[in-house]
């Protein structure tokens, strides 16, 4: 599986934060945060409108990395970390960004890839959250 994989090696996509979905994401989840569904407050708070659940962008972020790994074989995430650094707008076009960061062959486990990864919100430039994630490419 190794070969598979290399550092630096990097993916990503482009995601359009639509605001119906969002909505319905964080219902889903039971985040009932008024930043999420009432515009009044919403606009009166510092964001100025409607903002997506960082459930839904972090969610988001770990599904590319299953998504993208799983391609390449059985796969399991091992753990994730994420720091929010901006608000995510309603409606948003962003992009979420993976890198391979660090590999760790195991035997009889298979290959541990750390990633670092960013959520960036395309309009700005800013980069709205970073994480980390590690699993492991499991040997057949």
């Amino acid at each position: 599986m190794a070969e598979l994989v290399r550092l630096g090696h990097s993916f990503e996509t482009d995601h359009v934060f639509d605001e119906s979905a969002s909505r319905a994401f964080a219902l889903l989840v039971g985040d009932t945060n008024p930043m999420h569904h009432d515009e009044a407050k919403a606009k009166a708070s510092r964001f100025g409108g409607l903002i997506v659940s960082g459930t839904e962008t972090t969610a988001r972020m770990m599904g590319l990395t299953a998504a993208h790994f799983a391609r390449l074989g059985p796969t399991v995430g091992m753990e994730f970390s994420f720091r929010f650094r901006r608000a995510v707008p309603m409606g948003a076009h962003a992009r979420i960004r993976w890198e391979v960061t660090e590999l760790d062959y195991k035997p009889g486990l298979g290959t541990i890839a750390i990633c670092a990864g960013t959520l960036t919100l395309l309009e700005s430039g800013e980069v709205a959250v970073e994480g980390t994630s590690k699993g492991v490419l499991l040997e057949r």
